[in-house]
């Protein structure tokens, strides 16, 4: 079966890969579903109405199609990794799922080095409706108690775990990681190894755009403010209010980048970071050694825990 599917995680260049690399034909991808077709199929459909067979032949049409014409079918939705405000606590079935549906496809997983995927999700859950603190929000954030309510914990981003279970379904040669922090340092051995896995032909030196710039931690401080007001009973995006809200801070975002000087804006969030490793101190580093292992990458040359 020629199909990749990448799980993610959040917060580590999907769009990038959805955008420019998995739905460009002339590197050997296509992407024929949409972003609805992973919900309604995979991700939130009723487990007792699940129908393997029919789901499998609503994925199978169109990737025999594409492997007529030489393509590598691509089924690339990061929530197939947990959702991160729940702490991904499905991922582990999600896999279960995906393996008897496929199991013959290649996983792709990236990671990132855990201190600046939490400042990234803290951004994340600011740029939606958090109103908390950076230290109220780890606080909130448990790492020995479990919960019966699926919150962000610690534990979803020891990432071995995940990994392990992957390669033990699919077979080692079968799933592909590579961390994030590469595709940032080196674009270019990043996507040969994506291409060199799934036997395609990335152009390597094609000029790249940049896609979901975040915001500065500046402008998102002031919309946690704003996010007390957000209508507590229906606080979606789709809201008037978060409409409105995220037009103006949109519009303030660019006026801090262009009026505040870059060394301030990098100053402060240095700062936020220094709050994130003190509470997480060494949390990551035997799991981050374990994956180190298993993916037989020094993580330590991304600035991972290992030590």
């Amino acid at each position: 079966m020629s199909l990749l599917i990448h799980i993610g995680y959040h917060k580590t260049g999907s769009t990038f890969l959805q955008k420019q690399v998995f739905n460009q034909e002339n590197f050997g991808f296509i992407s024929p579903w949409c972003r609805q077709d992973y919900y309604e199929k995979l991700l939130l459909v009723n487990p007792f109405l699940f129908d393997i067979n029919k789901t499998r032949l609503f994925f199978e049409e169109k990737i025999e199609k594409a492997a007529k014409e030489n393509l590598v079918s691509v089924i690339s939705e990061e929530r197939l990794s947990g959702s991160i405000t729940s702490g991904g606590y499905n991922n582990y079935d999600m896999a279960n799922k995906l393996y008897s549906l496929f199991p013959q496809s290649k996983i792709l997983i990236i990671i990132r080095n855990q201190l600046d995927m939490i400042w990234s999700i803290y951004k994340h859950r600011l740029n939606s409706d958090l109103t908390v603190g950076i230290n109220e929000y780890l606080e909130q954030i448990q790492k020995e108690f479990p919960s019966f309510e699926p919150f962000f914990n610690f534990d979803y981003l020891q990432y071995h775990w995940l990994i392990n279970h992957y390669q033990s379904l699919f077979g080692k040669d079968q799933v592909l990681v590579l961390p994030y922090e590469m595709l940032k340092d080196n674009k270019v051995l990043f996507l040969e190894k994506i291409s060199n896995f799934t036997k395609t032909n990335i152009d390597t030196k094609m000029n790249f755009s940049q896609v979901n710039k975040s915001y500065s931690y500046l402008s998102l401080y002031f919309k946690r403010w704003t996010n007390f007001f957000a209508p507590r009973i229906c606080r979606v995006n789709s809201s008037l209010y978060q409409k409105i809200n995220n037009s103006f801070f949109y519009r303030l975002n660019q006026v801090v980048e262009n009026t505040i000087p870059e060394a301030l804006i990098q100053k402060v969030e240095n700062h936020m970071k220094e709050i994130i490793a003190e509470k997480i101190h060494n949390y990551y580093i035997e799991s981050n050694q374990k994956t180190s292992n298993i993916i037989n990458m020094d993580l330590s040359l991304y600035n991972y825990q290992m030590e």
